[in-house]
């Protein structure tokens, strides 16, 4: 009886967390935009700052997409704090990983 109770709560286990780790797998990813309130291109992570106030913390690795200016290829160093960001990202686990980056530079005077 013991072994049926614990292949019984084994199996339930199993169904309870399938569809967890299946949305993890197919989720789309969600956008932020905002400033750039700190860049770590050493750990690999990034702050944007919501024009609410809300700090989003975004993971990023070399696959990262990265465009700046008028659009043109970019690295997350060419980033600058306090440029204004729109971040499209994805949920894995406990963490925020980072898809896409797209910045938006003012433009200086006389151009």
């Amino acid at each position: 009886m013991g072994r049926h109770l614990t292949c019984a709560a084994v199996i339930l286990a199993f169904f309870v967390a399938a569809p967890v780790l299946a949305q993890e797998k197919k989720a789309k990813p969600l956008k932020v935009t905002g400033d750039v309130g700190l860049l770590d291109t050493e750990k690999n992570y990034m702050i944007v700052v919501t024009k609410e106030g809300k700090l989003v913390t975004i993971d990023f690795d070399q696959k990262t997409k990265v465009t700046k200016f008028v659009p043109q290829p970019a690295k997350m160093s060419d980033l600058n704090l306090g440029e204004a960001a729109s971040v499209s990202y994805k949920k894995q686990g406990d963490k925020n990983v980072l898809d896409s980056v797209e910045v938006t530079v003012k433009a200086k005077k006389g151009e």
